[in-house]
């Protein structure tokens, strides 16, 4: 430690310098921390300054993220992910550390999280609103940061829980999302398009027919059928069982991992027409699978890209007047032709492998407006009564 001294006017003020100790930061690297203040009225006050900076340090230099020096957000940030990381799944994380680094830290990311104020988030929130859909994600997760500073002391007030951003007017009659799904005829027209097409080939093929008949007859989501290996399909009982599904490691590549809600384990049931086309399929394939292998994978025996049976889609409908749909869009069908006929609601949510009934709930909004009218009950016999 050191005190210095100098004049101010007629005024003699002390500054005070010196080695507080060693601490290892968030990455693991390790730092020295020095202390240095001025302006007190005498060395006594600027040694007892130092004497509690050494104390204060000694109880934090175990918890590193509490004796940064005026962090920046992203600083701050690494201390919030790293406890985030430890309660999601790799898909999550990754999902997570892209709208991090492609949204909110180009905002705030080296600036002093203690200088930004109110108003700097509610204009960078306004740009999100412009440019990204599910805008109101992104200032829920830079809240999450703001709260850690908060918690480390740095800032007393999280800046942006004082935003205020007016949601996106809907035009719902624009609404594509809205037709992504087909009447049960419509899918009995693709069906018979895919085993037409891929039946009556040089060399027949029996992978997309195995696909998209599971797909439309179970509702189970792309990755969850892209993750299926063969024992978990029983073709003798006609059960498929779903505990596994296809998603993102954090280095971006494709991983089969758990899914994420207990409802999506469950296990399904399998129509003849179903069956009948994955004993095909597996009838047709040159070596004999064994029970781990992937139903379907790539030329390489690889996990197939989840792009692929989105490419097989698009070139399938093209032979057709079919108006166009995502595979995702499968699922819905499946949903709706089962809200049609009177399913069950808690039942579809289990078929569907949803976490909330909500969810499930929203497939009414897919009934055509002959379904919905089938649906409804005719007023004028009930006043007739």
């Amino acid at each position: 430690m050191k005190i210095t001294h100098k004049m101010i006017g007629s005024k003699r003020v002390y500054d005070v310098r010196g080695y507080l100790g060693k601490y290892t930061d968030i990455n693991g690297n390790t730092k020295t921390k020095t202390y240095h203040h001025g302006g007190f009225s005498s060395s006594k006050a600027a040694k007892l300054a130092f004497d509690r900076a050494k104390v204060e340090f000694d109880h934090r230099k175990n918890n590193p993220a509490a004796i940064m020096d005026n962090p920046t957000f992203d600083e701050v940030y690494e201390v919030w992910l790293k406890t985030y990381k430890l309660g999601v799944k790799e898909s999550t994380l990754n999902r997570v550390e892209g709208i991090f680094k492609h949204h909110i830290s180009p905002s705030f990311g080296s600036m002093r999280i203690s200088t930004i104020t109110w108003q700097k988030c509610q204009e960078e929130a306004l740009k999100w609103r412009e440019s990204v859909k599910q805008f109101n994600k992104l200032a829920q997760y830079a809240a999450l940061v703001f709260r850690t500073a908060q918690k480390m002391g740095v800032i007393t007030n999280n800046p942006m829980k004082l935003v205020d951003v007016p949601k996106v007017s809907v035009d719902y009659s624009k609404d594509k999302a809205a037709d992504n799904f087909w009447t049960a005829e419509q899918l009995a027209t693709f069906l018979s398009v895919v085993d037409a097409t891929d039946g009556h080939r040089t060399q027949p093929r029996y992978d997309r027919s195995a696909l998209f008949y599971l797909l439309a007859t179970t509702g189970m989501r792309k990755g969850e059928a892209l993750a299926l290996t063969w024992s978990d399909i029983d073709l003798k009982n006609g059960l498929v069982t779903i505990n596994k599904t296809i998603s993102r490691s954090i280095d971006n590549h494709q991983i089969i991992s758990t899914p994420k809600t207990r409802n999506a384990y469950r296990t399904l049931s399998l129509d003849r027409s179903t069956v009948d086309r994955l004993k095909q399929y597996r009838k047709s394939l040159v070596v004999i699978p064994r029970a781990k292998d992937l139903i379907f994978t790539n030329k390489k025996g690889q996990i197939m890209s989840v792009m692929t049976p989105n490419h097989w889609l698009e070139a399938l409908i093209g032979e057709t007047d079919l108006p166009t749909i995502t595979v995702h869009g499968l699922r819905h069908t499946f949903a709706s032709i089962q809200v049609a006929n009177n399913i069950n609601v808690k039942a579809l949510q289990m078929q569907m492998g949803h976490s909330d009934i909500k969810i499930t709930l929203n497939i009414y909004a897919h009934l055509s407006q002959q379904e919905l009218s089938a649906q409804v009950y005719d007023m004028s016999k009930i006043l007739a009564q």
